[in-house]
């Protein structure tokens, strides 16, 4: 069986200097999950820029992408990014495209379709980690922060006050674009109220961190950080950042997300932000132990049910017995 998964971006090197869209590493990862664990089948990631040469069996979409019937034989919706109080007119809207199946990343989105949508069988797949990629690491000074954050300025005023600004006060290693747009910058310099964290922050951002560094981040820093996009909290989405820390034995201070806090309250320390995250972070920056022992939970957990190739099983059996 020959199938593939498709993103709507272009498909770039990682080896590249140009930032790398999650999708591409998650569809990787699949890919190489299921051809390791499945000879019969022969996976493959696919974008705009690299698309299948002869006609696959099967296509999975990882966007909101029409089926191309050029593609496969069948599709499947992967339906994996957070829409907000949007999702059940997408989801009506995706059903029209008649795809053969339908997968999802958040359970209540799974659940909002299957009311609505009886006859037809779904399958609800969180993120899972790639445990050859994200895995403790030796530690390096360079990445030996009171606290660390990967991420764009992407998520609004409100959550970046709640759950990073306090972290100024640390020893805060920061990453990512934390530049004001052209746009803002050329027309909107004189007039735009900028947030209290856009000046500073700009500032401590060390730019981008080479993908491959990522999870030498992750073990090395005393604290890494999370909060989430507020559509994912809406449909209780654990993100894949949150796997990714925890499979370093990375210590992570996050804001709350039902499931999570749920299934994994010993892997991780939740917050309300604000004060109440820095006085966490005081706190476990002066208890290494517990801050070891947090940790090490959180990746006995993600290696015994997060990975990748649990999710890559998962998702083969669903198709092997719907399509």
């Amino acid at each position: 069986m020959k199938i593939g998964f498709y993103i709507k971006w272009d498909k770039f090197s990682l080896s590249s200097s140009r930032n790398v869209v999650g999708d591409e590493l998650w569809g990787e990862s699949l890919c190489k999950a299921i051809n390791k664990q499945y000879k019969d089948i022969k996976a493959e990631l696919y974008a705009p820029n690299y698309l299948p040469k002869n006609k696959l069996d099967l296509m999975i979409y990882l966007n909101d992408t029409r089926p191309n019937e050029n593609f496969a034989s069948r599709h499947i919706l992967y339906l994996q990014n957070g829409y907000g109080d949007k999702a059940e007119r997408l989801i009506e809207k995706m059903v029209k495209n008649n795809y053969d199946g339908y997968v999802f990343f958040s359970n209540r989105l799974k659940e909002i379709f299957d009311k609505k949508y009886e006859t037809k069988e779904s399958l609800y797949l969180p993120f899972g980690v790639d445990t050859e990629i994200f895995s403790p690491q030796k530690y390096n000074s360079s990445y030996d922060f009171d606290c660390s954050y990967i991420g764009n300025d992407i998520k609004g005023e409100d959550a970046t006050m709640k759950y990073l600004y306090p972290a100024k006060d640390f020893d805060f290693g920061l990453f990512g674009n934390w530049k004001p747009s052209l746009h803002r910058r050329k027309f909107w310099k004189n007039f735009e109220r900028k947030a209290p964290y856009e000046k500073l922050f700009n500032k401590l951002s060390k730019g981008r961190v080479p993908q491959e560094e990522v999870p030498t981040l992750y073990s090395s820093s005393k604290i890494n950080l999370n909060f989430t996009l507020q559509s994912c909290i809406d449909w209780d989405v654990i993100t894949l950042r949150t796997y990714e820390v925890l499979a370093c034995k990375g210590f992570l201070i996050t804001d709350i997300v039902p499931s999570a806090k749920a299934t994994m309250s010993e892997c991780m320390v939740f917050t309300a932000g604000n004060d109440d995250l820095k006085e966490k972070m005081i706190y476990y920056l002066d208890n290494e132990k517990e801050r070891n022992k947090i940790a090490q939970n959180g990746y006995e957990y993600v290696v015994k049910f997060a990975s990748i190739d649990s999710r890559a099983s998962k998702l083969i059996n669903y198709i092997k017995k719907e399509l």
